[in-house]
């Protein structure tokens, strides 16, 4: 299993945003093999930051969804964020 996570800094303004752009993301994620799960989690100790993780069956599957889909829905998304940093993890 691979796991793929962002760590964000959003203004909590725009958190209805995020949520409705990392839906788009999700969705389009869905349609594709090897997408097993997508999460966000709101840190309780860091004002204003995020990550939102996807779960695959390998760095394979992800590695290919990123390379089709990611600039396209990189446009479609509306929330303006800062991102802190990538993290890729195997269980």
């Amino acid at each position: 299993m691979f796991i793929h996570m962002v760590l964000f800094k959003i203004l909590k303004k725009n958190v209805p945003l995020y949520v409705s752009d990392c839906g788009l993301w999700e969705k389009e994620a869905k349609k594709h093999g090897g997408f097993l799960d997508y999460r966000t989690l709101f840190r309780t100790n860091k004002k204003g930051e995020c990550a939102s993780f996807y779960v695959w069956k390998s760095e394979k599957h992800h590695a290919r969804f990123m390379k089709k889909h990611h600039d396209r829905l990189v446009g479609l998304s509306r929330c303006p964020v800062k991102v802190l940093g990538y993290y890729n993890f195997t269980t």
